[in-house]
């Protein structure tokens, strides 16, 4: 223990150091000091675990220089000196928070040993029980943590919320990552640092329960139901730590896996009805099968986006329904979000001035534009597959739309062409076809036309451009 002796009298403390065997009994005196300010400094510059200080001192007493050292670190083990044979002084630094006394006397009489026993005794026992908070805290529970992605392309180097807490990030699967040397226990200390560090903005954090007594490291095979229970339980707007059991981990058996495929063939059938744009009560069953069923998040964000998608082609479409054309993620971070963006979408497709059938109609075509875009589609073979006759499809399309048939699915098939002469490094032939264009020279043409350069320059200046 690293030791400060404090005593304005010099030959008392050149006795001390010089005559008592310290080191035999743990005891290291790094230091020495006149008076308690001096005393003061010396602390600042270096650790000491404990101090010896005379009580009758000039400049600062030791009671003064205890009350200091007691605000300042209180770590330190304070002893007592003194010459008063009464301990009156030496009992009443106790009282003040000594852990023991030493008599000046005893140096010549030769009990200095004793003494020293008696403190080292005293300071053992008083660290297990200073100690023992911080080890049952240490035994509790730490919370086992993986971190999914609530945005692309992060990384989690910058978790940090404590100096003396660093915690470690490693690599999962799908830009999962766990995370340990975190120190926290329960997951409203969680949520308390990602709310106060804004990481909720990057990471969402889950915490993993094991039903077995011992716990296990979460695994790889624990991302794709971990990253289920997120897509459900998550929200956005009001952000929280997601609780995942392992139990949700076990094999799911072959009549389960059927039930579910029957429940989303049942969704995915009233949702392409799309009726429940303007019946509220058929909306309303369609989210509650969804909620209570709990499908595949990658089928149900893949539908409901392309719809998003497809929407946003619409000439006075919402901003907040645009998706970037070379956007090429069709998964959802949540179902809340797409929940609201959905409630939000009916509200804007209910005030078309037009019959429910008709309006409904002219929406199936541009999802049909959307996701058959390489097929040989047009006015007529798209009406048709509408349930709407051909002049009367044209005739609601543009005041619907905000353009006609022709202009939007050239503009949809350009989209796609940029997203993938930037995504990919297909010929421009291949993306001319993917797009739906049959000629290569056309194609060059069309996209000329609409983005004043060749899809060649417009891939070369995109990828060149910084992000």
């Amino acid at each position: 223990m690293r030791t400060l002796i404090v005593d304005d009298e010099h030959f008392v403390r050149k006795g001390l150091i010089l005559t008592v065997p310290w080191m035999e009994h743990g005891f290291e005196i790094v230091g020495e000091a006149e008076n308690g300010i001096k005393a003061l400094k010396q602390l600042e510059s270096q650790p000491i675990d404990v101090l010896i200080t005379d009580l009758t001192m000039p400049q600062m007493s030791g009671f003064e220089l205890m009350k200091e050292v007691q605000q300042r670190y209180p770590d330190i083990w304070i002893v007592v000196l003194t010459c008063h044979q009464d301990f009156q002084f030496a009992i009443e630094a106790m009282q003040y928070g000594a852990i023991d006394y030493l008599v000046k006397t005893q140096i010549e009489e030769g009990k200095m040993e004793e003494a020293l026993d008696r403190i080292e005794k005293r300071i053992n026992e008083a660290s297990k029980r200073r100690l023992q908070p911080i080890i049952e805290e240490k035994e509790q529970h730490i919370l086992e943590l993986v971190l999914v992605p609530a945005a692309a392309n992060k990384h989690p180097e910058q978790l940090r919320w404590s100096s003396s807490l660093k915690p470690v990030c490693i690599p999962m699967d799908q830009g999962c990552f766990r995370l340990t040397e975190h120190g926290l226990s329960t997951w409203q200390q969680l949520h308390k640092v990602w709310e106060s560090e804004r990481y909720y903005e990057d990471w969402i954090p889950v915490v993993c329960e094991s039903n077995d007594a011992k716990g296990s490291y979460p695994s790889k095979e624990w991302i794709m139901p971990i990253k289920e229970q997120v897509f459900y339980a998550y929200r956005a707007d009001h952000p929280s730590p997601v609780i995942w059991h392992t139990v949700n981990a076990s094999a799911t058996s072959k009549a389960s896996k059927e039930k579910e495929q029957a429940a989303m063939d049942k969704i995915g059938r009233m949702f392409h009805s799309l009726h429940w744009i303007y019946d509220a009560g058929l909306f309303h069953t369609w989210t509650q099968l969804v909620e209570e069923s709990r499908p595949s998040s990658a089928l149900v964000s893949r539908m409901v986006v392309q719809f998003l998608k497809a929407m946003s082609n619409m000439k006075a479409a919402p901003q907040w329904i645009r998706v970037h054309p070379h956007a090429r993620s069709e998964e959802a971070t949540c179902w809340h979000e797409l929940l609201s963006a959905l409630t939000e979408l009916r509200a804007y497709l209910q005030q078309r001035e037009f019959p429910e059938e008709t309006s409904i109609g002219i929406y199936k075509a541009i999802l049909l534009i959307e996701n058959e875009l390489s097929e040989n589609l047009n006015q007529e073979n798209v009406a048709q597959r509408v349930a709407l006759s051909r002049s009367y499809f044209g005739q609601c399309f543009r005041p619907i739309v905000g353009m006609s048939f022709h202009e939007l699915l050239t503009e949809v098939r350009i989209r796609k062409a940029e997203e993938l002469l930037i995504g990919t490094n297909d010929y421009i032939y291949s993306v001319a076809e993917q797009a739906g264009f049959q000629d290569e020279k056309y194609f060059s043409k069309v996209f000329k036309q609409h983005r004043q350069m060749l899809p060649k320059e417009y891939r070369e200046l995109n990828r060149n451009s910084p992000t």
